[in-house]
């Protein structure tokens, strides 16, 4: 089953320690089922887009 839910949600691109961070709200991790320590593939789709997957 495939659910597409729409979120319209700004982020901001930090750096913390030499890497970048965008933060991914809790009410997203919580419909994904997203937690700590969990880890992530991130796909370049086009220009100025990306595709992230739990692994």
């Amino acid at each position: 089953m495939y659910f597409h839910i729409v979120f319209n949600m700004e982020r901001k691109l930090r750096e913390i320690n030499g890497s970048y961070v965008i933060t991914i709200p809790k009410q997203v991790c919580d419909l994904y089922n997203f937690k700590p320590n969990d880890h992530f593939s991130i796909e370049p789709i086009g220009n100025g887009e990306l595709r992230i997957r739990k692994i």
